[in-house]
């Protein structure tokens, strides 16, 4: 090898050094603080291998694991010709952890000097991310970033916008808005298929955090959407990303949850007032959902939220949601034929998530970030898609009697 260099880094931590040595040797502790997607296998000679939205990937194996301690693997990421050597010193200290990152073997010279820039860059923002993950459950990735406001549909390939007669590569639709966000504040509405922000196309999911990846909370950018047929444009003022607010235990989270069960339960019940099962069959067109399907969907995707859960208690991670395959909601279907049958399940499956939560071990909800993630998922994301489908349950019967 020819002449190397290496780089040193220090990072105190408000956590004790077996919450750090965790996080930085189990595959999904290390996509919470550090990259987007990860598989390790923890003991000397597994492999590691990271990836990053941005297309960086980088991959080693273990080399060293004194747990609490140290920890060490070696590198080389995309267009790396080397391979390079993360050392990882863990020491105790009154407050919590002092964290040692020494990254050798690196090439010297000038043609080498932008890639030490980017590891410099990479694991300065990391190491902060950790003490910030382990200290507040906070992901600096999402919450340093401008929050749109935006409740995201789906993301619509260059066919499926033809389709809709719409001329764009790609485009993300939105079923509504949060209340006091840019978003409200400028106009967007459900069914609006975003295509641009700031000049960039916003083609898929990833286009659309890159679009956003230059700008800050108080920043003014402008969107070009579609809205029934027609693009148009706004000024959007971007919105700090609001802090979540999830009760602090598994008990706790789980009443907070079963509370808006039951006021969603009581949504539907009254939308499911006097109808038929025929009305619950009908289908606006063919290949669309029925009232019936769409219960189907909100049963598996709360049995995805519970596997999520499952996958995550036992250190493991699931790499996709599965997004609620057509055979799999008519599996449900299949088997609980009437409407009645089809609520009661519903009324079933969202008592079992509540009691998974209440039954979470303290060692799941000490992972600050786990925890925080898995609350948020819940008393947010999948209450906010309940209650869309719902209304979409109400619009789809109004057009059943209607016909």
């Amino acid at each position: 090898m020819g002449d190397s260099t290496a780089m040193t880094f220090t990072q105190a931590v408000a956590a004790k050094p077996t919450a750090v040595y965790y996080a930085l040797t189990n595959g999904a502790a290390m996509r919470e603080w550090l990259s987007n997607n990860s598989q390790v296998a923890t003991r000397v000679g597994g492999p590691i291998y990271l990836y990053w939205q941005q297309g960086y990937y980088a991959s080693g194996e273990f080399k060293e694991l004194v747990p609490d301690e140290k920890v060490v693997f070696s590198w080389q990421g995309k267009g790396e010709t080397a391979v390079s050597t993360v050392t990882i010193n863990l020491a105790p200290t009154d407050s919590g952890t002092q964290v040692e990152l020494i990254h050798s073997d690196l090439p010297t010279g000038a043609d080498a000097a932008e890639l030490r820039r980017s590891l410099q860059d990479g694991w300065e923002a990391g190491l902060a991310n950790l003490k910030s993950v382990l200290e507040t459950g906070l992901d600096k990735r999402v919450y340093d970033q401008p929050f749109l406001g935006i409740l995201i549909g789906q993301q619509l390939t260059a066919e499926q916008m033809a389709e809709r007669g719409l001329e764009a590569p790609g485009g993300i639709s939105i079923t509504g808005t949060m209340a006091n966000t840019g978003a409200a504040a400028a106009g967007l509405q459900a069914d609006d298929v975003m295509v641009d922000m700031g000049g960039s196309a916003t083609t898929d999911f990833s286009a659309l955090r890159e679009a956003l990846r230059p700008y800050r909370a108080g920043d003014s950018i402008k969107v070009s959407y579609y809205r029934d047929g027609e693009r148009q444009q706004t000024l959007m003022t971007l919105s700090q990303r609001p802090v979540p607010d999830v009760p602090p235990t598994p008990e706790g989270l789980a009443e907070a949850l079963r509370r808006e069960y039951e006021q969603l339960d009581k949504e539907l019940d009254e939308v499911l007032v006097g109808v038929t099962e025929a009305e619950a069959e009908f289908r606006p067109s063919a290949g669309s959902w029925n009232a019936k399907e769409l219960l189907g969907h909100l049963i598996t995707t709360e049995r995805g939220y519970q596997m999520l859960v499952a996958a995550q208690i036992t250190d493991g991670v699931l790499d996709g949601f599965p997004n609620n395959p057509t055979p799999w909601m008519q599996a449900v279907t299949k088997i609980y034929t009437t409407l009645p049958e089809i609520v009661g399940l519903w009324k079933r499956s969202e008592a079992e998530t509540v009691a998974l939560l209440s039954l979470l071990p303290d060692s799941f909800v000490a992972r600050k970030m786990s925890y925080l993630n898995i609350g948020v998922g819940f008393l947010q994301g999948l209450v906010g898609h309940t209650r869309s489908h719902i209304a979409e349950i109400r619009g789809l019967l109004e057009a059943a009697r209607q016909s």
